[in-house]
C-alpha cells in the first residue's frame, strides 16, 4: 500500500551487503592481524540506522515477504521509537497479513507523529473499515480527504456510507471522487450503484456504461447495467446486458442470479 522503493534502492542495499563480505577478506599486515576494516565498522554503523533497517524492511515487503518486513520495522522502531517511516511500513506488513488490529495500532502511531500525512490518515481509516470500527474509520477517511483532497480516501468514504446505507452521502462522495480522479472504473460502479438504490436508475446506466468504458471487461459492471436497465424499465437492453455477461461469469452464486433475470424476462414475454 504505501511501499515505494526503486531498483535503486535495491542495488544500494545489495551494495552493502557486498561491504560487509569483502571487509572479512581485507589484507593481513605484518603482525598477521588484520588492518583497521573501515567497511566492517561502516556496515555495524548501517546495521544501527533506523533507516537502514526501515529501507530492507521496505524492499522485502515489495517481494511479498510481509513477516521479514514485520521483522525489520520493528527493528527500527526499536532503534528509534519516532521513526514515522517505520511504523508506516508496520502498518501496510500487518494490513497485507490481515492482521488489522496491529496494522490500525501501527497507523495509529505514524499519524500520531505527522497528523498532517493524508495517506496515513487514509490507510489508518482501510484498518478501522475491516474492525468495524466505524466511526473511527469515517474520522480517519474524512480527515484524510480533507488534507489532500484524496481520491482513494473519497472512494472509501462512499463505499464505507453504502454498506451504512447512507446513501446521500455515499453519492457525494462518490462524486468527489470521481472529480479527482475519472480514470477509477470502480468509482463509476459504486457512483451507479448508489444511484440505484435512490431510484435513478437512468443515472445510473450512465454511470456503468462510463465505467465499462475504463474496464470494458468488467463482470460486475456489466451485470450491474442490466440491473439498471431492468429498473429503468428497459427490458430488452437489460436481456441483451445479460446474455452478453453471462458466459462471463465464474461465480456461481453470480451466474444463477443472472440466470434467473433472464428467465423472468423471457417469461413476461409469454
Amino acid at each position: 500500500m504505501d511501499a515505494h522503493r526503486s531498483g535503486l534502492r535495491i542495488f544500494l542495499a545489495l551494495a552493502v551487503a557486498a561491504g560487509i563480505t569483502g571487509g572479512a577478506w581485507a589484507g593481513v599486515g605484518r603482525s598477521g592481524k588484520p588492518p583497521a576494516e573501515p567497511q566492517k565498522k561502516k556496515a555495524e554503523t548501517s546495521e544501527k540506522s533506523p533507516q537502514y533497517q526501515y529501507e530492507k524492511g521496505l524492499i522485502a515487503l515489495r517481494y511479498g515477504l510481509p513477516d521479514e518486513a514485520i521483522r525489520y520495522g520493528k527493528l527500527a522502531v526499536s532503534l528509534d521509537p519516532e521513526h514515522f517511516n517505520s511504523w508506516n511500513l508496520l502498518g501496510s506488513a500487518y494490513y497485507t497479513k490481515g492482521e488489522y488490529v496491529l496494522s490500525a495500532e501501527a497507523y495509529g502511531k505514524a499519524a500520531a507523529l505527522k497528523p498532517d500525512a493524508g495517506e496515513v490518515q487514509r490507510n489508518l481509516g482501510l484498518a478501522l473499515v475491516e474492525l468495524k470500527e466505524t466511526e473511527k474509520a469515517e474520522a480517519a477517511l474524512k480527515r484524510a480527504y480533507d488534507l489532500s483532497g484524496d481520491a482513494e480516501a473519497a472512494y472509501y468514504l462512499s463505499r464505507l456510507y453504502y454498506v451504512e446505507k447512507r446513501y446521500e452521502e455515499s453519492l457525494d462522495y462518490a462524486v468527489k471522487s470521481i472529480q479527482k480522479n475519472g480514470a477509477n472504473a470502480g468509482a463509476y460502479n459504486l457512483k451507479g450503484a448508489v444511484l440505484n438504490q435512490l431510484d435513478r436508475p437512468l443515472e445510473a446506466v450512465g454511470c456503468f456504461q462510463a465505467g465499462l468504458v475504463l474496464a470494458p471487461d468488467d463482470v460486475n459492471l456489466q451485470v450491474n447495467l442490466g440491473v439498471a436497465y431492468l429498473n429503468a424499465k428497459e427490458p430488452d437492453k437489460a436481456l441483451a446486458a445479460f446474455e452478453a455477461v453471462l458466459p462471463k461469469i465464474e461465480q456461481a452464486v453470480l451466474k444463477t442470479q443472472v440466470e434467473s433475470y433472464i428467465k423472468a424476462i423471457q417469461d413476461a414475454r409469454k
